[in-house]
């Protein structure tokens, strides 16, 4: 019933030229049709996640006899974590109704995935069990399968076997946390199967371009996502997504 959802169709952006003079209309128009297509898939699949943590969040019912507004006393983190599930889970859905770029709609599934660790959290608790660990979104788009695990038995053997010849890109692929496709390309010398965003891009006093970058490259001005990876870092972001944070500055961004 908890089982984590990871997956979602590749979104590869075609990087546009950024010099004015080789941005044409056509090219720009292409971009945002693509973005457009990208965000219309997007939607479908987090829209169908978000759903489907919602039908566990209410047919769910915590091991306490105070049900689940009435956590046991016995365990004080308990109203702590399905308050903060329940509105991780209000604010995917606020996101999904009100998103304006695609780290809005990834931010939503994070969101809602992370709602279902708080909620396992408590049932582990109440019933003596071990708590997993939070998982470990991959850096480059967390929409991707979990980032391996840096401390494994396995990758801790690799890395001292390999220690003598560890290169720059040994190096850069341990850099962030990673699923395994992006280290494999980044081994490879390749780039990351990266999460986009669409930002402004000033061409001239009088034009402006709309263009696909890396969604961690975004100005922390205009985006709640570029530094917390789409929310999976923090406890602060469904509260910043309630009080309208996110809508205020996708206004910056336009108004850019």
């Amino acid at each position: 019933m908890l089982k984590r959802w990871w997956f979602m169709e590749r979104l590869r952006p075609t990087a546009p030229e950024q010099r004015s003079g080789e941005l044409s209309k056509e090219r720009q128009q292409l971009v945002l049709d693509e973005w457009a297509a990208a965000r219309e898939r997007l939607d479908r699949l987090v829209s169908t996640r978000v759903t489907a943590v919602g039908d566990v969040l209410r047919t769910a019912e915590l091991p306490s006899a105070g049900g689940l507004l009435g956590p046991s006393a016995s365990d004080p983190l308990a109203e702590a974590d399905c308050t903060w599930a329940f509105d991780a889970y209000q604010a995917a859905g606020k996101l999904i109704d009100e998103a304006a770029d695609l780290p809005d709609l990834a931010a939503a599934a994070v969101l809602a995935d992370r709602a279902l660790e708080r909620f396992a959290a408590v049932h582990a608790r109440a019933a003596g069990q071990p708590v997993a660990k939070a998982t470990r979104r991959c850096f480059y788009n967390p929409l991707h399968e979990a980032a391996e695990d840096a401390h494994s038995p396995v990758r801790k053997q690799h890395r001292q076997r390999a220690r003598r010849r560890t290169g720059p890109r040994e190096a850069a692929a341990d850099r962030r946390p990673a699923c395994p496709s992006c280290r494999r390309a980044i081994l490879a010398g390749q780039a990351p199967d990266v999460l986009p965003a669409l930002v402004p891009v000033k061409l001239s006093r009088l034009r402006t371009a709309r263009v696909l970058v890396p969604y961690y490259s975004v100005p922390q001005q205009w985006s709640l996502w570029s530094l917390c990876v789409c929310g999976a870092y923090g406890d602060e972001w469904p509260s910043l997504v309630l009080r309208g944070e996110h809508r205020k500055r996708a206004a910056a961004a336009r108004k850019a």
